[in-house]
């Protein structure tokens, strides 16, 4: 019977440590300027890879419900050192998602960590990433 058992416990010892390692982390603090309005959520968006960028959020990615326009803070807690990108949209209306004209463009607000230019298109992660190390971390973005 020990022998079936302690590879149980040793499994769930590993899920637990795993889970509080997962948590580990500092927090990003995210100014963001030029809130045009006091309605809305602003959904704060942290990525680590290039393949969920702008599509997949990481689950520490806050939704702040707008009450004033202007510049608003935000903070991402238990952000393990790595690379990552943010993207932040202004949802007017609250349907989770960014509208767009029937020409493709954004009617929603938007911005990006290191506030790369936008000539069109989304910027490449590459141009957003910045590096999180062992303390907390402060940046701003301006939406457009």
């Amino acid at each position: 019977m020990n022998r079936f058992l302690l590879p149980l416990f040793a499994c769930l010892a590993a899920a637990f440590t795993f889970s509080s390692e997962a948590d580990a982390g500092e927090p990003i603090t995210v100014t963001i300027s030029n809130v045009r309005a006091a309605k809305g959520d602003l959904l704060v968006g942290l990525y680590d890879s290039k393949r969920n960028f702008a599509k997949r959020p990481l689950r520490q990615s806050p939704k702040i419900r707008l009450t004033s326009s202007g510049t608003v803070r935000a903070t991402i807690p238990n952000v393990p050192p790595g690379t990552y990108a943010i993207v932040v949209l202004h949802d007017v209306n609250k349907n989770g998602k960014l509208d767009k004209s029937p020409v493709g463009m954004p009617k929603e607000p938007f911005g990006f960590s290191n506030n790369p230019p936008i000539p069109r298109g989304m910027p490449a992660y590459s141009a957003c990433t910045f590096t999180m190390g062992t303390s907390p971390k402060k940046m701003s973005i301006r939406l457009k």
